[in-house]
Order: C-alpha cells, then sequence, then structure tokens
C-alpha cells in the first residue's frame, strides 16, 4: 500500500511538470525570456566594446606610426610589429585614395578621438576616425589622418563573426555565466511552482467537491487573485453543505413521520378486519391496505436512498454473486408470474457489498417486470477486467433524451400509468446511487428484445 502511494505521488509530481501543463509554460516561458535577454545583452555589449576597442588600438597603432617617416626601415618594422601583435591589417593612403575608399565602402560612424586628430580630405565630411564596413570580407576599418598622410586600418576578424565567436572566456567565466542561468531558473521555478501548487490544491478540493465531500475546505490566505477563487471555493461548499443538510433532514422527517400515521391506519384496518363488511366496504378496506402498503414502500425507499447517499456503507466481503442472482431471478419469477424470465449468467465472485449488488439486481428487474410486455432477460458478463449486470425487456423501452431523466429520483416517464404500475420514480435513482457510491457506470441503451437495456458496469479488482 505504501509502495502504490509513494508511485502514486511520483506520478502526480510527473504529470505537473509536462510540457502540456500550464506550470511547465509559464516557467519555460519567463526562464527563457530572461536568460535570452542576458545573452543577448551580453552579445550586444561585447560587439559594442569590440567595435570600440579596435578603434581605440587602431588610433592608438597611428600615433605609435607618427615617430616614424613612411617607407623608411623602422617604418616598414613598427607596422610589421604591430601587424603581429594587434592582427590589424595597415597601409598609408593618398587624399585620393581616401576618397575613392569613402566613395566605395559604406561609412559605419565618426569618432572625435580628440581635438587634435587632423581633418580628412575635403569631401569625406568632418575630421575624425571613420569607421567603415570593408564590404566583402565584412571586417571593420578605419581611416585615421595622421600629418601628411592617412592610415587605412582594418581588422583581421569579421564583423559578422565577432557577435557569434565572442570573447574568450576562461573556465571561471564559464563556471559563474552557469551559476547565473542556474540560480535564474532555480529562483524562477519555485515562484511559478507555488502559484502552480496553489491552482492544483483548488482543483483537487473541487474533485473532493464533486465526489460528495462536502466539509471539504481550502486555505485562503494565498495571492491575489486566486484567494479570491479560493473565498468562493468555501462559500459555494458551505452553501452546499447546508443545503444537502436540509434535505437530508427533511427527507428523514418525511419519512419518520409517515410511520406513525401508517401505523395507526394498519392498526384501525386490523381491527375493522374483524367486522363484517358489504361488498362496497370491503373494496375500500382492500384500497386502503394497498395505499399503506405503498406508503410505507416509499417511506423505506427515501430512507435508503437517503442512507446511501450520505452514509454509504464500506462493508465488503466476497459474494457469489452468480448465486445471488439466480436467487433473485427465482423470487421474481414467483412475483410477477405473467413475465416469463430468462437469464444468462456467468460463474463469478466479487469483492463488493452483497446489499448494494441486491439492490441493484431487485430494482432493476422489478422496473424491467412493470413495463415489460411478456419478457425479461437478465445477464452477467464477466472478462478479465470487468463484469456487467444487465437487464433487459420487451416493453416500449426509453427514448434517448430520456435516458438520463429517468435516473432521476420521483421520475416517471408516463404519468399515465397507475403507481401501482410505474411506482414512484425511486428504484432507478437508488440503483444510480449505488452505482456512483461504488464507483461504477451506468448505461441505458435499446434491447435486442425491443425494449430498454440497462447495463450496470464495474471493474474487477483482480
Amino acid at each position: 500500500m505504501l509502495s502504490n502511494n509513494i508511485f502514486t505521488n511520483f506520478n502526480r509530481v510527473i504529470n505537473r511538470n509536462t510540457a502540456h501543463t500550464l506550470f511547465f509554460k509559464l516557467y519555460l516561458s519567463i526562464t527563457t525570456v530572461i536568460i535570452g535577454s542576458i545573452v543577448l545583452f551580453v552579445i550586444i555589449i561585447y560587439n559594442y566594446f569590440s567595435y570600440v576597442e579596435f578603434v581605440h588600438n587602431a588610433n592608438f597603432s597611428a600615433r605609435l606610426l607618427n615617430d616614424f617617416e613612411e617607407g623608411s626601415e623602422r617604418w616598414d618594422m613598427e607596422v610589421d610589429l604591430l601587424s603581429q601583435f594587434t592582427g590589424f591589417s595597415i597601409q598609408t593612403l593618398s587624399a585620393k585614395a581616401v576618397l575613392e575608399y569613402h566613395q566605395q565602402h559604406q561609412l559605419l560612424d565618426v569618432i572625435d578621438m580628440d581635438n587634435d586628430t587632423p581633418p580628412l580630405p575635403i569631401g569625406i565630411g568632418r575630421g575624425g576616425v571613420h569607421v567603415y564596413d570593408n564590404d566583402n570580407d565584412k571586417r571593420l576599418a578605419v581611416i585615421i589622418p595622421s600629418h601628411d598622410k592617412s592610415l587605412l586600418i582594418i581588422d583581421t576578424i569579421s564583423s559578422m563573426d565577432a557577435p557569434m565567436d565572442g570573447p574568450d572566456y576562461d573556465d571561471s567565466e564559464f563556471l559563474l555565466l552557469g551559476l547565473i542561468f542556474l540560480s535564474i531558473a532555480f529562483v524562477l521555478y519555485f515562484a511559478v511552482k507555488n502559484i502552480s501548487d496553489h491552482v492544483y490544491k483548488l482543483s483537487l478540493a473541487s474533485l473532493a467537491l464533486a465526489n460528495g465531500q462536502l466539509d471539504t475546505r481550502v486555505d485562503d490566505k494565498i495571492p491575489a487573485p486566486l484567494n479570491q477563487m479560493a473565498v468562493s471555493f468555501n462559500k459555494m461548499a458551505i452553501s452546499l453543505q447546508y443545503s444537502q443538510h436540509q434535505q437530508k433532514v427533511m427527507a428523514n422527517a418525511i419519512a419518520h413521520e409517515l410511520r406513525t400515521p401508517l401505523t395507526r391506519i394498519q392498526l384501525v384496518m386490523g381491527l375493522l378486519s374483524d367486522e363484517e363488511h358489504s361488498t362496497y366496504t370491503t373494496e375500500l378496506h382492500n384500497d386502503l391496505s394497498r395505499y399503506t402498503v405503498e406508503m410505507e414502500a416509499l417511506a423505506n425507499d427515501i430512507l435508503m436512498l437517503q442512507t446511501i447517499e450520505h452514509k454509504p456503507s464500506s462493508a465488503h466481503q466476497i459474494v457469489d454473486l452468480s448465486e445471488l442472482m439466480q436467487s433473485r431471478e427465482i423470487e421474481f419469477q414467483r412475483q410477477y408470474p405473467h413475465v416469463l424470465l430468462s437469464s444468462y449468467i456467468d460463474v463469478l465472485e466479487v469483492d463488493a457489498n452483497p446489499r448494494y449488488l441486491q439492490l441493484i439486481v431487485d430494482n432493476l428487474v422489478k422496473n424491467a417486470c412493470l413495463y415489460a410486455d411478456s419478457t425479461v432477460k437478465l445477464s452477467l458478463k464477466s472478462d478479465p477486467e470487468y463484469f456487467s449486470i444487465v437487464v433487459e425487456d420487451d416493453g416500449e423501452g426509453i427514448s434517448p433524451l430520456q435516458r438520463e431523466q429517468v435516473l432521476d429520483a420521483f421520475t416517471r416517464l408516463d404519468n399515465s400509468r397507475s403507481r401501482q404500475t410505474g411506482g414512484f420514480g425511486l428504484g432507478l435513482a437508488i440503483v444510480s446511487t449505488i452505482v456512483k457510491t461504488m464507483k461504477a457506470e451506468i448505461n441505458i441503451g435499446t434491447s435486442e428484445l425491443g425494449g430498454a437495456m440497462f447495463v450496470v458496469k464495474f471493474k474487477l479488482d483482480v
């Protein structure tokens, strides 16, 4: 039993966190947005600082070259050293070449490094460091004016690849970034799970209420707007519990109060039976006897229905259902000799409440005998997982629109029939209540005999 409870709870946790749940979708969405925003921010910041860093490094290289004469051995040596250390491609441009490069390439930005930067040739624009996109290879390039010449410095790393490549992190930086992401996911998990748990508690409480546990209440000291749902739920549960209590008191009072006048009537009729009667008074006496029997049956049925609904019995034992149904068949054949009862009964023993099983069989067979023209068939069918009690008749049947209505208390589909034929409409309501109590199901269809067919299906606990 303990292992089954652990397995059930584990399945419930798994089901709560599967991809189709609101909890999982909300958690995944928030986590993705936050982590994605951080990654995008890091990429943008890195790209910007890489861009600025390249411009500053290029300007610094240009300042170093200002100390050397272009074309000299020292110049060439310095250019080679700077290319090796920075990875830049450095060359000098004439004023005409600068203008041509400016016209042929896309200008990305103009940065004023200081006030001493010489102006570029006329037609290019304001002075400063001009940053270009080097077209085909998508590399950054800058033109820096330096005295009587201009330097074209091209970065060897593609500007398209820079954001994807990212900076060179060491292991500690990767570990720190991973811890940040895990911390975000961890905090969000418990924040979202808290909301999800409140929703699941409300859901479980509503299921308990639907199963008849009207004393179910939920904690309303939870965050808004869920607290409003919790308060509304508790008010609804209180109202339902009070309403059911009033119905129970009323039904029990009616049933019990009926017994006192019934007992008195039966006593008086017993005394009158010793007296001589005319034909007329004898008929009246017989009618009164029948009415008292019906009223007593009504009171018993009301009490039975209330007891099953509000105080269901959990007493189980091994029941030979085959023998039970065969004995009830014999009894009903004796009570209704004008109806031919037939049966097809599998041999079956079940662990169940024998009183409830007998009430199901008795009420279904009695209902079938009352409405059958001549034939009623009783069946017990079983397979490895389920067993079914089936009762059929050859009467008028029940239309599909009336099949749910007929299971309600005091429902009589044909009001033109006498009470003697149709009863008070409590038999099928008792069957429906027992079926719900035993967690079975009842279906109404059309029999091959031409009338109604009632099928009560139980899950067979192996």
